[in-house]
């Protein structure tokens, strides 16, 4: 008797962190409903690519032509829609959409150079 209770507390403990771990995952927990991904601030495009893979959408524009938004609105922090010299920027806007949330990259051109300048990570279901 003392045999079986022990291996059922012991399948039910290894249940219970299974269930735990699984949605820990599945839903997220862990992250705030929109975030920055700051281990990718200042990499290139290629270290990027090779982190998240191909993205699912990209969009190269000018910060002249930037489509604007709250969603972009931290690029203007770095380029002032005021200032002459930043409205020439140049921007690639890569995006990944997965099941449960989506990631968005914005890239600037740096000594030639595709740099990472802002992230943005937020959950299915958020609308800017």
């Amino acid at each position: 008797m003392r045999r079986r209770t022990a291996i059922t507390a012991g399948v039910g403990t290894i249940a219970g962190l299974l269930a735990v771990g699984v949605s820990w995952w599945y839903f997220g927990w862990g992250h705030d409903p929109v975030e920055k991904m700051t281990r990718l601030h200042g990499k290139s495009l290629k270290a990027v690519v090779a982190d998240l893979r191909e993205p699912d959408w990209q969009l190269d524009y000018t910060m002249a032509d930037c489509p604007g938004g709250e969603f972009r609105v931290e690029l203007y922090n770095t380029y002032p829609s005021g200032n002459p010299k930043a409205v020439q920027a140049r921007i690639k806007e890569l995006q990944w959409h997965r099941a449960r949330y989506h990631i968005a990259v914005w890239l600037h051109q740096v000594n030639g150079e595709w740099v990472v300048l802002d992230t943005c990570r937020w959950k299915e279901g958020i609308v800017f």
